[in-house]
């Protein structure tokens, strides 16, 4: 996932996660959801994981079991 590119000439590491990950974590938790929901849980990933630690597969699961709370509420 992550990889070296340059941007405006710049070389930066990017460590890319796609909806295509949300889907294979919820998978693995035996969720289903939609691309929406997968975006929806991406963007909350984005927007609240501690740099120190990064985004990684558990930040992932945290989410979605968040998501399968508010889905059986």
């Amino acid at each position: 996932m992550a990889h070296i590119e340059t941007v405006d000439g710049v070389t930066v590491l990017v460590d890319e996660w796609h909806i295509e990950d949300v889907h294979q974590a919820a998978g693995d938790m035996d969720i289903t959801i939609t691309d929406e929901d997968a975006e929806d849980i991406l963007s909350e990933v984005a927007n609240s994981h501690d740099c120190n630690i990064g985004i990684n597969w558990e930040l992932f699961y945290y989410h979605l079991e968040d998501y399968r709370k508010e889905d059986d509420a």
